[in-house]
Protein backbone atom coordinates (compact mmCIF):
# COMPACT_ATOMS: atom_id res chain seq x y z
CA UNK A 1 0.00 0.00 0.00
CA UNK A 2 1.65 3.03 -0.95
CA UNK A 3 1.20 5.97 2.07
CA UNK A 4 1.87 9.54 1.87
CA UNK A 5 3.35 10.75 5.58
CA UNK A 6 3.03 14.69 5.57
CA UNK A 7 4.37 16.22 8.59
CA UNK A 8 6.53 19.59 9.09
CA UNK A 9 8.61 17.45 11.65
CA UNK A 10 11.12 15.14 9.78
CA UNK A 11 11.35 12.72 13.05
CA UNK A 12 7.69 12.44 13.24
CA UNK A 13 7.64 11.54 9.13
CA UNK A 14 10.42 9.00 9.91
CA UNK A 15 8.59 7.51 13.34
CA UNK A 16 5.61 7.12 11.14
CA UNK A 17 7.49 5.80 8.21
CA UNK A 18 9.25 3.49 10.89
CA UNK A 19 5.79 1.59 11.92
CA UNK A 20 4.78 1.12 8.45
CA UNK A 21 7.65 -0.39 7.60
CA UNK A 22 6.82 -2.87 10.43
CA UNK A 23 3.69 -3.78 9.85
CA UNK A 24 4.67 -4.25 5.76
CA UNK A 25 4.02 -0.88 4.35
CA UNK A 26 7.62 -0.41 2.50
CA UNK A 27 6.24 2.13 -0.12
CA UNK A 28 5.88 5.29 1.41
CA UNK A 29 6.87 8.84 0.57
CA UNK A 30 7.42 11.78 2.63
CA UNK A 31 6.88 15.52 2.52
CA UNK A 32 7.07 18.59 4.68
CA UNK A 33 3.87 20.65 3.57
CA UNK A 34 0.24 20.13 2.23
CA UNK A 35 1.17 21.93 -1.19
CA UNK A 36 3.75 19.31 -1.65
CA UNK A 37 1.89 16.14 -0.61
CA UNK A 38 -1.08 17.63 -3.15
CA UNK A 39 1.73 17.29 -6.25
CA UNK A 40 2.73 14.02 -4.86
CA UNK A 41 -0.74 12.97 -4.68
CA UNK A 42 -1.82 14.06 -8.42
CA UNK A 43 1.27 11.40 -8.91
CA UNK A 44 -1.19 8.93 -8.31
CA UNK A 45 -1.43 5.57 -6.51
CA UNK A 46 -1.44 6.42 -2.88
CA UNK A 47 -4.20 4.51 -0.77
CA UNK A 48 -3.21 5.76 2.61
CA UNK A 49 -2.62 9.40 3.60
CA UNK A 50 -0.86 10.31 7.13
CA UNK A 51 -1.12 13.85 7.80
CA UNK A 52 -0.40 16.67 10.94
CA UNK A 53 -2.96 18.83 11.95
CA UNK A 54 -0.44 22.01 11.84
CA UNK A 55 1.15 22.49 8.71
CA UNK A 56 2.64 25.90 8.02
CA UNK A 57 0.81 26.09 4.06
CA UNK A 58 -2.76 24.93 5.29
CA UNK A 59 -4.63 23.07 8.13
CA UNK A 60 -4.75 19.20 7.96
CA UNK A 61 -8.50 20.13 8.11
CA UNK A 62 -8.64 22.05 4.69
CA UNK A 63 -6.25 19.56 3.54
CA UNK A 64 -8.48 16.50 4.39
CA UNK A 65 -11.15 18.47 2.63
CA UNK A 66 -9.06 19.73 -0.60
CA UNK A 67 -8.36 16.02 -1.40
CA UNK A 68 -11.99 15.42 -0.65
CA UNK A 69 -12.99 17.70 -3.12
CA UNK A 70 -10.61 16.92 -6.23
CA UNK A 71 -10.12 13.10 -7.95
CA UNK A 72 -8.01 11.48 -4.45
CA UNK A 73 -11.63 11.07 -2.80
CA UNK A 74 -10.94 7.92 -2.41
CA UNK A 75 -7.54 7.85 -0.37
CA UNK A 76 -7.56 6.61 3.53
CA UNK A 77 -6.56 9.45 5.65
CA UNK A 78 -5.41 9.19 9.54
CA UNK A 79 -4.73 12.72 11.06
CA UNK A 80 -2.50 13.20 13.72
CA UNK A 81 -2.95 16.05 16.24
CA UNK A 82 -1.68 17.40 19.52
CA UNK A 83 -5.06 18.69 19.92
CA UNK A 84 -7.73 16.42 21.62
CA UNK A 85 -11.40 18.48 21.29
CA UNK A 86 -13.95 16.79 20.90
CA UNK A 87 -15.04 19.66 18.89
CA UNK A 88 -12.12 19.62 16.74
CA UNK A 89 -11.67 15.99 16.13
CA UNK A 90 -15.86 15.75 15.23
CA UNK A 91 -14.95 18.27 12.76
CA UNK A 92 -11.98 16.35 11.22
CA UNK A 93 -14.40 13.04 11.02
CA UNK A 94 -17.12 14.68 9.04
CA UNK A 95 -14.74 16.46 7.04
CA UNK A 96 -13.21 12.81 5.95
CA UNK A 97 -10.73 11.57 8.25
CA UNK A 98 -10.75 7.84 8.70
CA UNK A 99 -9.29 7.84 12.07
CA UNK A 100 -7.20 10.24 13.91
CA UNK A 101 -4.31 9.88 16.47
CA UNK A 102 -3.41 12.13 19.71
CA UNK A 103 0.63 13.37 19.65
CA UNK A 104 2.57 11.81 21.10
CA UNK A 105 1.95 8.31 20.54
CA UNK A 106 3.72 5.19 20.80
CA UNK A 107 4.63 2.88 17.97
CA UNK A 108 1.74 0.61 19.10
CA UNK A 109 -0.65 3.10 18.84
CA UNK A 110 0.30 4.40 15.46
CA UNK A 111 0.02 0.83 14.32
CA UNK A 112 -3.58 0.56 15.31
CA UNK A 113 -4.60 3.52 14.16
CA UNK A 114 -2.94 2.86 10.19
CA UNK A 115 -4.70 -0.80 10.63
CA UNK A 116 -7.53 0.33 11.53
CA UNK A 117 -7.81 2.64 8.52
CA UNK A 118 -6.31 -0.15 6.19
CA UNK A 119 -9.45 -1.86 7.96
CA UNK A 120 -11.64 0.44 6.47
CA UNK A 121 -10.24 -0.50 2.93
CA UNK A 122 -11.02 -4.16 2.89
CA UNK A 123 -14.08 -4.42 0.49
CA UNK A 124 -16.95 -5.23 2.26
CA UNK A 125 -16.02 -5.29 5.77
CA UNK A 126 -17.79 -3.66 8.52
CA UNK A 127 -15.85 -3.22 11.36
CA UNK A 128 -15.88 0.17 12.66
CA UNK A 129 -13.10 1.67 15.44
Amino acid sequence: MKTLVVDSSAFIRKSVVQVLSQIGYQDSVQVDTCNTALEELNKGGFELVIADWHMSDMSGLEFVKTIWAGPHNNVSFLMMTVIASRAEIGEALRAGVNNYIVKPFTAGGLREKIESVIVHKIPGNTFNS
